[in-house]
């Protein structure tokens, strides 16, 4: 897949780099998977009442949600 994208600032025109573009487009999906899995994780422990696995679970999906949204953010500024 790739992201053609063209940014200006006044008269100068910037192709974005489409490889960095299509690397943290790919990343965001790895983000997906791994949050689909740690929900899993969530729902497991929530259903056996292991709460101490039930708070590590929420924890690093806590960390993901973090960690997505710095790279959302770095994919945002790259296309804009």
């Amino acid at each position: 897949m790739s992201i053609n994208t063209t940014t200006r600032t006044g008269d100068d025109n910037a192709t974005v780099d489409d490889s960095c573009v299509d690397s943290m487009y790919q990343r965001l999906c790895q983000i997906e998977v791994e949050r689909v899995k740690i929900l899993n994780d969530v729902h497991n422990s929530s259903a056996s009442h292991d709460l101490d696995k039930l708070h590590t679970a929420v924890r690093r999906l806590a960390a993901l949600e973090r960690y997505s949204q710095r790279a959302h953010s770095r994919l945002k500024k790259q296309i804009l």
